[in-house]
């Protein structure tokens, strides 16, 4: 059985995202609709408020769209690695501006706690329903997805989604109880989180930017199956970095204690095997001749 290349693999997950992301797009240019005209005709600045906040996140998918179906572009003379970390560069700018928003949700949490407002219960009970329904429906589409863009876009609408279970639970109580402080307290919790989970997103995407060693790879372990190879006698150099997340780049600087043809042929196939293993997309190898 042949083996899938990962960098067509790459491709594959990179237009799943393209078409994940267009849909939650889509669905939350429309929740944006009804939501604003929901919040003018319940009169709610609360609902008006968080339609705002919803028409910041459309457009920050739409950039997170922008980039992904740019990064399926290919390989030209002028970028020789295609444009794949444009993926890469929307999952940062995704994590960045959700990280910033919620900061204010905080500080605007932390304000209402000491100067509680009064919502509108029955007008948060509808529009927390039809919010979980079309959010949760944009998290199903993105949730599983491989690319860091998606992860991050992931993270932001479950915010949502918890965001509007939360609004439906008080709703709920605030039926039946005057706790309007619950408001800004659940706004706050639901803001921390996402802070550190997109913080965790935002640190992982630097360092595939700094072309880090992935977690999941034992780089000493990859140098030890190099060496076994026959007639290598010693590694001058080694680089293993992941260009978007997904594919796997081996650049190394060999010492061989042979010249031959047939030699250098085997030590390239053998080096090329290992790469299959590593599921290394792709491998570049210099011979330094002893």
């Amino acid at each position: 059985m042949v083996k899938e290349c990962t960098t067509e693999k790459s491709q594959n997950y990179h237009k799943q995202a393209s078409s994940n992301i267009s849909i939650t797009l889509l669905l939350s240019f429309l929740f944006n609709i009804l939501v604003i005209f929901g919040g003018l005709y319940t009169n709610s600045i609360a609902i008006v408020s968080d339609a705002i906040h919803d028409m910041a996140d459309t457009f920050c998918l739409l950039i997170s769209w922008i980039l992904e179906k740019a990064s399926l572009k290919g390989k030209n003379d002028k970028y020789t690695y295609g444009y794949q970390r444009l993926s890469i560069l929307s999952a940062i700018i995704t994590s960045v501006f959700v990280i910033g928003a919620s900061l204010l949700v905080v500080y605007e949490s932390l304000t209402r706690i000491f100067s509680v407002v009064s919502p509108d219960p029955e007008g948060m009970f509808f529009f927390a329903i039809l919010g979980i329904i079309f959010k949760g429906i944009s998290v199903y589409k993105v949730y599983n997805g491989q690319t860091y863009n998606e992860k991050a876009i992931s993270f932001h609408l479950l915010g949502d989604v918890f965001r509007w279970l939360a609004i439906l639970i008080l709703s709920i109580i605030l039926m039946f109880y005057n706790i309007p402080i619950l408001d800004p307290l659940i706004s706050l919790v639901i803001a921390i989180w996402l802070i550190y989970a997109l913080g965790k997103t935002l640190i992982e995407s630097f360092r595939i930017l700094l072309q880090k060693v992935p977690d999941e790879y034992d780089l000493r372990k990859l140098k030890e199956d190099i060496l076994k190879i026959d007639n290598v006698s010693e590694i001058l150099d080694i680089h293993l970095w992941s260009l978007d997340g997904i594919d796997l780049i081996l650049t190394c600087k060999l010492k061989v204690n042979s010249n031959k043809k047939e030699d250098i042929t085997k030590i390239r196939d053998d080096l090329s095997k290992l790469s299959l293993d590593y599921d290394i997309s792709e491998e570049t190898v210099e011979f330094i001749f002893d």
